[in-house]
């Protein structure tokens, strides 16, 4: 059970960033699942899901963007500018990423934002093309966010899935009358992963859902690529 408190927007400062972690990984998720990857976990969310499983409080630090950088170089290197830095959370939107994603843009690498969908972007759009994964938690996607979005990525449990397919919660959180939709000028992949409950037969249940789903609706598949290699 996830006991992490949710935090408010703070956008008073795009020089430095509260962290919870950087680290060199497999991105096991959405568009860019198989390539290695530097994770920027951000620290502090807005929403609190009782399922989420993701340690985004514990050992958070201020760090300025040119130290964040530097960071993604050391673990990327040098010769590898061009690769793909995922920025993530807890909630990346609750802090403002204008500064990083300025400098990122300007290293060549390849950027990624996972997101609950519940707040606006917080840079601006005119800076570097960015893919923008949404999981939505909540009834609703926030507005503003709805013409960047890349990809949306459920997490379904067998005892959720609407008639379409969908969950018709995720994680736990309250979603009022159902979790959020693509919206209707969406024209991009559906991913659909079954929800991780630490049970093997629940999580076979979870696993049957989203295959049947995928083959009727048509949605991606999707597993946990860095769970099943046993990496963060």
């Amino acid at each position: 059970m996830n006991n992490q408190p949710a935090e408010k927007r703070d956008m008073r400062n795009s020089s430095a960033l509260s962290i919870h972690s950087i680290f060199k990984t497999i991105q096991g998720e959405g568009p860019h699942a198989g390539i290695r990857a530097v994770f920027i976990r951000l620290a502090g969310c807005n929403l609190q899901c009782p399922g989420c499983d993701t340690d985004y409080t514990n050992g958070r630090r201020m760090m300025s963007c040119g130290e964040i950088i530097r960071k993604v170089f050391d673990l990327h290197g040098t010769s590898t500018s061009s690769g793909l830095v995922v920025i993530t959370g807890g909630e990346p939107f609750r802090q403002d990423l204008n500064a990083l994603i300025s400098l990122l843009s300007k290293s060549h690498y390849r950027i990624q934002i996972e997101t609950n969908g519940t707040l606006p972007p917080s840079f601006d759009h005119v800076i570097p093309p960015v893919d923008i994964v949404c999981s939505p938690k909540t009834g609703g996607v926030n507005y503003h966010l709805l013409p960047y979005i890349t990809a949306y990525k459920y997490v379904l449990h067998a005892e959720r899935v609407g008639k379409d397919g969908l969950p018709t919660r995720a994680l736990e959180h309250p979603a009022a009358p159902y979790v959020a939709r693509p919206h209707k000028e969406f024209n991009g992949d559906i991913y659909l992963q079954p929800e991780d409950t630490g049970d093997q037969l629940q999580n076979k249940l979870n696993e049957n859902a989203v295959v049947q789903s995928c083959l009727k609706h048509g949605y991606r598949v999707q597993l946990q690529l860095h769970k099943l290699l046993n990496m963060e």
